[in-house]
């Protein structure tokens, strides 16, 4: 009886591709799902003329299979995917899959470790598009890498080939399209470009694709149909019944044929082959050879009878066959790429596959083409391949040290997956188009584009990686600022509107927080300047909800982010924000100069802290609301909404400590269970409910982009047991469920769940100001040896520290970027006042002072690190 282990079928990947390009992903069994790379489909649901390219493209459009013959004359083939469909157990039972996968998804990199202990070689693949800091040109290519590792762990050599099949997907949806196929050589390797003809030039799936190979020696067939490249059978025949492969010659030579027809076989309706000359037929004949099956046939039947395999029976056999393609309507344009090599003992030898695409015609639903940023950059998918593979090296190099910064540092290892994997929303959900116009989905084709209610929590990674991509949306957002300073939901159904809702009042103050955000951490005073008047208005705008006088909001406070959940009188959450908004605006006026409004705003959020808690506070935690008299109890899990925001921005907090803390306690003894989540609200035993609330869909769910805002501030508190516990419960529910990559709330991918990036901020003890040159790092963690990534919109780098008898030592190593300091702050590292600080080995010159339980390092002259330089603080 075979022992099967089942687990849960896993329906999300790691997202390949650029930023705005459209995306695939590569998933745990190996195949390649939902590919969005067409202008259609979910990526771009609009989309005049267009169709759900998801239901016209499978998994197995892009299949690898691996070849290993050993000296005694032993073959195998293994198909490096798990798919049932794959398989043909009459005719070919000798091709198989390989017993199991191991994936392990770091994004923006998969690594695929193939389990079959039946082979005498260990058998690797890591897949990734560029993704780079602080370069969002390199990383939003159009393309991505399929990188094989072959290790023989025999005592002798042993001869490798893998073989790739990608289907030709040029023109997808259109019925008149014809593939056509065309053989490239790049300077390292070789390339096809899958293109097609009597396509319209204007819909969104026309362009090209390209698939290329490196390594080894390189063998082609640059088109065929899917069938013969595993077992093709035609039903009319003269010869007996025999199907002609591909697989099957791949496996008897180890390499493929180097075919190179451009489109599929014809001949003319009325053909006979009789009627042609000896010298007609041999250069019909040749033209045929150069198609796979035709190749197949011929030569199986030329080791029988060549005479036969030369006549004109042969020719009408092929006529035959070909009728019957016609009318099965069978699909051409699979293309076939090999790299064969021989593996001595011990040895490794790499493969690699690459794939690009170029569709240009990305078209609104207004029916205005909007095209794509990679259009300035590449005007072909061969242009897009040539730059893959020409900067393989470089580009891979990059994007590997941005995952190991992650992956080998000291973090948590649930949290380092929630860090990385949410940023896969990056390639999955984003629009850049030709003008320069970005956005994030809301959720994958769902809502709009830049949610300002939910780049308040999404945006936080999108700074600090791609600091030009987070201020285009923002500053393209305040256009749309209606007169009297409300501030627009999202950009629909392109960039150029927006949605009418504009009554959501926590808008206002988040977009006043994110611009203080954006402006602290890039130090760009042209973007203050230019948002400023904006931030103005919106502070005049949110000051008319507050009638009463308390310098909160008591008034028309209904909608909100929780859409389907409303609030009265002065909630708690929005309240939150305003503190939030107002020191927020107070730090802008005074980089402004502007006197008075600093003072205003200042003397207000005074009040406002005293109105807060006067009104608010239960004695256990912030209510839900009170509106004069009346009061909802409800204990809201995103009371404290300001406090995450200013905790993980690296400022001080709008409320007194204790408050925070209580109402911490009390958002985790009545809302999260382990193995339950953590849920937006519910009510405390012995509290009225009332009925905005009470069961209500959204106070009852589990928001991801939520629970992980709260571990944030938990772990930024200090209590990172109680934080990581909320983190853990997000991982183990969505790894059970087979979608470990899309967190869903109002849609897939849902870009409020890139909060998980504020993870790494509270767990580093991470701040920054540009303005003054100050970064902040202080550890959640305390260990003898540890290592953190820090992340600026300038630089980033990695900062690690030590203690030992000999003393205690901190380093802070840029990777890439130039970072200016004048204050180094490090208020929990074990130091003292008698410091020696170098930049590589040159001694430094700083002023030491006290700060927590560390230090804070204070520069005479600003010091820059460029990338590959290192400050080391010794003590």
């Amino acid at each position: 009886m075979p022992l099967i282990h089942s687990t849960v079928q896993h329906t999300s990947g790691i997202p390949l591709g650029g930023i705005g390009t459209g995306s695939v992903e590569i998933r745990p069994d190996g195949l390649f799902g939902e590919w969005q790379i067409f202008n259609m489909g979910a990526w771009s649901p609009g989309t005049p003329g267009g169709v759900r390219t998801e239901d016209l493209v499978q998994p197995e459009d892009l299949v690898f299979v691996l070849r290993v013959a050993t000296p005694d004359g032993d073959v195998q083939i293994r198909y490096l995917a798990l798919r049932e469909s794959l398989h043909d157990l009459y005719s070919a039972g000798w091709a198989r899959s390989v017993r199991a996968i191991q994936f392990e998804g770091m994004f923006p990199v998969a690594r695929l470790h193939y389990v079959d202990e039946t082979l005498p070689v260990s058998v690797s693949a890591e897949v990734f598009s560029p993704f780079i800091p602080l370069d969002s040109r390199a990383s939003g290519t159009p393309g991505f890498y399929v990188r094989f590792l072959v290790r023989n762990e025999a005592g002798d050599p042993v001869d490798v080939s893998i073989a790739g099949v990608l289907r030709n997907m040029a023109g997808i949806g259109q019925d008149s399209r014809k593939a056509r196929n065309l053989l490239q050589l790049l300077d390292r390797g070789m390339a096809i470009q899958l293109t097609a003809e009597n396509i319209q030039p204007n819909h969104p799936s026309t362009g090209d694709m390209c698939f290329a190979v490196t390594g080894g020696e390189v063998s082609y067939i640059t088109g065929g149909y899917r069938e013969e490249y595993r077992s093709m059978l035609f039903w009319r025949n003269r010869f007996g019944l025999k199907p002609v492969s591909v697989l099957r010659r791949f496996r008897e030579e180890g390499s493929l044929p180097n075919l190179a027809p451009e489109t599929a076989p014809e001949l003319p309706a009325d053909f006979s082959a009789s009627r042609l000359s000896q010298q007609e037929r041999e250069a019909v004949l040749q033209q045929l050879l150069q198609h796979p099956f035709v190749y197949d046939k011929y030569h199986r039947l030329a080791q029988i009878d060549p005479q036969l395999a030369a006549s004109a029976e042969f020719l009408e056999e092929v006529a035959m066959n070909l009728q019957e393609l016609r009318e099965r309507s069978t699909e051409w344009g699979y293309a076939g790429l090999c790299s064969r090599q021989q593996v001595e003992p011990e040895c490794e030898r790499e493969a690699l596959f690459v794939v690009g695409w170029f569709f240009p015609n990305h078209i609104s639903p207004t029916g205005a083409r909007i095209g794509h940023q990679y259009e300035h950059w590449f005007g072909s998918s061969l242009d897009v391949v040539n730059y893959l593979v020409h900067n393989a090296p470089s580009l891979r190099e990059r994007t590997l040290d941005f995952v190991e910064s992650i992956y080998d540092s000291s973090l948590p290892a649930e949290a380092a997956d929630a860090i990385s994997g949410q940023l896969s929303t990056l390639t999955k959900c984003t629009w850049w188009t030709k003008e320069g116009h970005f956005g994030v989905w809301e959720g994958l084709g769902c809502c709009g584009f830049h949610t300002t209610d939910i780049t308040y929590q999404g945006s936080f990674p999108i700074l600090a990686l791609f600091p030009d991509l987070q201020k285009t949306q923002m500053r393209h957002g305040a256009k749309f600022q209606r007169e009297d300073g409300r501030v627009h939901h999202f950009f629909t159904p392109d960039f150029s509107a927006v949605d009418n809702d504009f009554a959501r009042v926590d808008m206002n103050p988040q977009f006043v927080m994110l611009t203080a955000r954006d402006y602290l951490w890039t130090g760009d005073r042209d973007y203050l300047q230019s948002l400023y008047p904006h931030v103005v208005r919106a502070m005049d705008n949110t000051l008319l909800l507050d009638t009463d006088g308390d310098a909160l909001p008591d008034t028309d406070t209904r909608r909100n982010t929780y859409d389907v959940w409303d609030f009265q009188g002065s909630p708690s959450y929005i309240c939150s924000l305003w503190l939030g908004a107002l020191k927020s605006a107070v730090r802008l006026a005074e980089e402004m100069g502007d006197v008075e409004n600093a003072q205003r705003w200042q003397s207000l959020y005074e009040r406002g802290v005293q109105s807060f808690i006067a009104k608010l506070w239960n004695g256990e935690y912030f209510v839900l609301w009170r509106d004069r008299d009346l009061v909802d109890e409800c204990c809201m899990s995103d009371q404290l909404s300001a406090e995450w925001f200013f905790a993980v921005s690296g400022w001080k907090p709008t409320l007194p400590e204790e408050y925070i803390d209580r109402a911490l306690d009390a958002i985790l003894r009545y809302n999260f269970r382990q193995g339950e989540g953590l849920r937006n609200a519910s009510y405390p035993p012995g509290k009225a409910h009332r009925l905005a609330a009470s069961s209500n869909l959204q106070a009852e769910g589990l928001w991801t982009g939520i629970e992980y805002t709260v571990a944030a501030l938990l772990i930024a508190r200090g209590r990172l047991t109680e934080g990581m516990a909320i983190v853990r419960d997000i991982h183990d529910r969505h790894l059970r469920a087979g979608r470990f990559w899309n967190h869903v709330e109002c849609g897939n991918h849902y870009y409020r769940a890139m909060s998980a990036w504020t993870l790494l901020n509270a767990l580093t003890g991470f701040g920054w100001d540009a303005t003054k040159g100050e970064l902040t790092i202080a550890p959640s963690i305390r260990a003898t040896e540890s290592s953190y990534p820090f992340f600026t919109p300038v630089a980033w780098g990695v900062y690690s520290e030590s203690a030992g008898t000999a003393g205690n030592r901190a380093q802070i190593a840029v990777v890439e970027g130039d970072l200016r300091l004048c204050t180094l702050r490090l208020p929990r590292w074990r130091g003292g006042k008698e410091v020696r600080v170098t930049v590589d080995i040159q001694p430094l010159n700083a002023e030491a002072v006290p700060d927590g339980e560390g230090i804070a390092l204070r520069f005479a002259v600003p010091v820059v690190l460029s990338a590959g330089q290192q400050m080391t603080v010794t003590v």
